[in-house]
């Protein structure tokens, strides 16, 4: 298990401490949900059929982008929905998230007068997507009602933008000695899980996390207070890895 990965840390304080600072606020374009709906002409539809035929003709799945050229440049977004609960007990943490990676494969460009191909998850399993896990995850879901929660975009130069919704049960190793007068950083970890820094690196966005209304998490004794991002190398018995 090697290649980069990439850290979030979720500082949380108990309940006693309470913090007013809150969130920047982010365009998320591929999370908005005020979206004006139109009619596809029927010649688009024709046209995007024809792309897709075009370029998964010859296209092999099980090779990452550039192979043997370059590595592959991973860029990642991260929109909070909720965290909580934390439990003192079992040292965990719950967190509900939309991850949002992009990259570019050369492979996929075409030349159309449609700038983009938003796909349904019948395409992921067609092109080639990261293989990013959670290390330091416990317990991970998807969610699939009423269809897989998932979305796949890509443009006529090649960028593909992969995004799907996930709740995670992370470890959490709390230090209660001082508890409740005392605060803590939950980390939620993820990178490749065979790749090696040398073929995929992760990187943050300029403005990678948002997070959501925060009334409607269940942290309970404690009080969310902000997050950070960090990146980090590691190394394992696989090679070099980047957090």
């Amino acid at each position: 298990m090697s290649g980069k990965l990439l850290l979030i840390y979720l500082a949380i304080y108990p309940a006693l401490q309470i913090s007013s600072d809150s969130a920047e606020e982010y365009d998320y374009d591929y999370l908005g949900v005020n979206k004006t709906w139109v009619l596809t002409p029927r010649a688009q539809e024709t046209d995007a059929t024809q792309i897709l035929n075009t370029l998964l003709k010859d296209y092999d799945s099980k090779l990452r982008p550039d192979i043997g050229i370059k590595p592959t440049n991973i860029d990642v977004d991260i929109y909070v929905n909720s965290i909580g609960p934390v439990s003192v007990i079992q040292m965990e943490y719950t967190i509900d998230i939309f991850f949002a990676q992009s990259w570019y494969d050369r492979r996929l460009r075409f030349n159309s007068t449609l700038k983009a191909l938003t796909l349904n998850s019948n395409m992921v399993s067609r092109i080639w997507i990261p293989d990013t896990f959670f290390r330091n995850s416990k317990r991970a879901d998807s969610h699939w009602i009423t269809t897989p929660n998932q979305l796949l975009r890509i443009w006529n130069d090649g960028k593909v933008l992969y995004t799907l919704r996930l709740t995670i049960e992370a470890e959490c190793l709390l230090q209660l000695q001082n508890f409740p007068m005392d605060t803590h950083s939950c980390p939620l970890i993820f990178s490749s899980y065979g790749y090696p820094a040398e073929e995929i690196v992760y990187r943050w966005r300029r403005y990678s996390i948002e997070v959501s209304d925060q009334r409607s998490w269940r942290l309970y004794q404690f009080d969310f207070t902000g997050l950070r991002n960090t990146s980090e190398v590691l190394r394992t018995g696989a090679g070099k890895a980047i957090l």
